[in-house]
């Protein structure tokens, strides 16, 4: 499947233009936009997409849920298993286009980029509340119980396949015990625990 890149800096103008043209585009099915939609939907629906090189299956498919909400917005794809709350884009979890907004100095915000936000019922206060020290902040969620389970079930009914984690994904989370003990060693308690919640998502729920 090929998305919008959203890892790659000198990508990031062309993505953020490319979320907020979307709505026009789907007027058109430019470039078979609906075509992308569904496909988008049925990879988080199905978990579909293999996991991407550091990553789970689960922190691969809310990656893809985070790039649904930037491009097609805050109702969730169709079938998802696992839809985010509302409530917690922005105030809570971050996406690529949200990243970079100066909520410090909301008169420097693009019409496009206000426009964006009131579509996914995100306030600029919301941005704030994310970066306040100590805020409840959501990496990405915990793995769900009998996700490995469903996996299972997708495979055998021929729409997934592949492993449940990337190639890289046990050195990834080596990375984050050691980012940890570093954080630890030089008194940054507050990053120390942050390693602690992604290691604590990416651990598999079921029995």
């Amino acid at each position: 499947m090929q998305v919008f890149s959203n890892d790659q800096a000198e990508l990031l103008d062309f993505y953020y233009e490319a979320c907020e043209s979307v709505p026009r585009w789907l007027e058109t099915n430019h470039d078979d936009i609906r075509g992308f939609r569904a496909e988008l939907a049925a990879h988080i629906r199905d978990s579909s997409e293999p996991p991407y090189s550091s990553e789970t299956q689960w922190t691969t498919d809310e990656i893809l849920r985070n790039l649904w909400f930037d491009v097609f917005g805050v109702e969730p794809p169709p079938g998802d298993p696992y839809p985010v709350p509302r409530e917690r884009w922005g105030r809570y979890r971050m996406t690529t286009y949200m990243r970079d907004i100066p909520y410090r100095h909301p008169e420097r915000v693009r019409r496009e980029t206000q426009t964006w936000l009131d579509a996914r019922c995100v306030s600029i206060e919301d941005l704030a509340a994310y970066r306040e020290p100590g805020a409840e902040v959501e990496y990405s969620r915990p793995e769900p119980p009998g996700f490995r389970d469903r996996l299972a079930e997708l495979t055998a009914a021929g729409k997934r396949s592949g492993p449940a984690e990337g190639e890289h994904a046990a050195e990834a989370r080596a990375d984050l015990l050691d980012a940890k003990r570093s954080y630890l060693e030089t008194g940054h308690s507050e990053q120390a625990a942050a390693v602690d919640r992604i290691l604590a998502d990416r651990e598999p729920r079921d029995e």
